[in-house]
């Protein structure tokens, strides 16, 4: 029973480690005149105004997950599944920008510091249950197999690209 866990365990970490990553994106963003007055503004923001700024993606994409189940209930599950993956992608990315902006505002909080400490203490356990897993040690043996491998796929499709718009 306790592999499943474990494995069910790993995949949560994988996808929410992914999405967090995401946030690489948005900071590519931060560096256009307009995103970067506001995320100045974000880094001077007080705590308690940066911890309720949380608030602010929940709000904001609530109406869009209502739009997704209305196109659920109304027999478009393509659309409507959809609507819900790229708001919680986009929810999370967004999530994990505004975090690393307030972080240093965030950790000034007695009791926001004493949860994130814990949650990190948690989720380094987590790691090392599935590093020493046999599915955490198969998982590395692939990844070293195929270190690189998507880097190279990427690198071919822009050559190809470039070959194909050289030409016109």
């Amino acid at each position: 029973m306790t592999y499943p866990l474990l494995v069910l365990a790993g995949l949560i970490l994988v996808v929410e480690e992914g999405l967090w990553r995401l946030s690489g994106v948005l900071a590519l963003l931060g560096k256009l005149p307009v995103f970067r007055a506001l995320e100045a503004w974000l880094r001077g923001v007080p705590p308690m105004g940066a911890l309720a700024l949380f608030g602010v993606p929940a709000v904001v994409l609530a109406p869009v997950k209502l739009l997704a189940l209305y196109w659920l209930a109304g027999g478009h599950p393509v659309l409507g599944i959809g609507t819900i993956v790229t708001a919680k992608v986009l929810g999370t990315a967004i999530v994990a920008r505004l975090f690393q902006l307030t972080q240093a505002q965030l950790l000034t909080i007695g009791w926001f510091r004493w949860c994130y400490e814990h949650v990190m203490r948690l989720r380094a356990a987590a790691y090392g249950l599935w590093a020493n897993s046999a599915v955490g040690r198969w998982w590395r043996r692939e990844r070293a197999l195929h270190k690189g491998w998507v880097r190279r796929r990427w690198e071919a499709a822009r050559e190809y690209w470039r070959a194909r718009t050289a030409g016109k």
